[in-house]
């Protein structure tokens, strides 16, 4: 009952390889989470369905929650993972301390929004300032009714990269990597 589990729940074409989440997988890791990938079912031909892909990802969920039993889950959700986070229940982590880092969350959608504020973790939201799905009022909502840490990214789109300016997309990377230290560190 001492794990900590780091749950990766990916964007939708952008998994842990990617620098928004490949950064903070790093930090946790190195701080001593075990990381698990949360793994969307593959649409043949166009888009598979949200129903579909909650159900996969609860029953992962489960499956890595049930195998370990942990002390600790921080869930890392990108885009879609943000989705699919904040349309999960609390009773699916078990007794497990739960903490939250949201990157890029579709918090232009009510329904995001208030799954996240209902969920009532500790929470780190980190967005960019030229995502064009970022909504800085619905944001600003999360950040209040959390109580939730926050970094704007200056420049920054929706994969958190500056663009034409790999020195300052770096730096927004490093960012990130302090934000989670600090948020994710005992």
């Amino acid at each position: 009952m001492d794990e900590w589990l780091a749950v990766v729940l990916p964007g939708r074409g952008y998994g842990p390889a990617g620098a928004t989440l490949r950064m903070p997988i790093i930090v946790l890791e190195s701080l001593g989470a075990r990381v698990c990938v949360i793994e969307y079912p593959l649409a043949v031909t166009g888009s598979v369905p949200f129903d579909e892909i909650m159900q996969s990802s609860r029953e992962q969920l489960e499956s890595f929650v049930g195998s370990v039993l942990p002390r600790r889950i921080t869930f890392v959700a990108k885009s879609l993972g943000s989705a699919v986070l904040s349309s999960l229940t609390k009773d699916q982590c078990g007794s497990a301390q739960v903490e939250s880092i949201w990157l890029t969350p579709l918090f232009n959608e009510a329904w995001v929004r208030t799954g996240a504020i209902q969920l009532g973790w500790k929470s780190l939201l980190v967005a960019g300032d030229a995502d064009p799905y970022h909504d800085p009022q619905g944001y600003e909502e999360v950040r209040r009714a959390l109580g939730a840490e926050s970094l704007i990214l200056r420049g920054a789109n929706h994969s958190l990269e500056i663009p034409n300016a790999p020195e300052s997309t770096v730096a927004a990377l490093s960012d990130l990597v302090e934000a989670v230290r600090r948020f994710s560190s005992p």
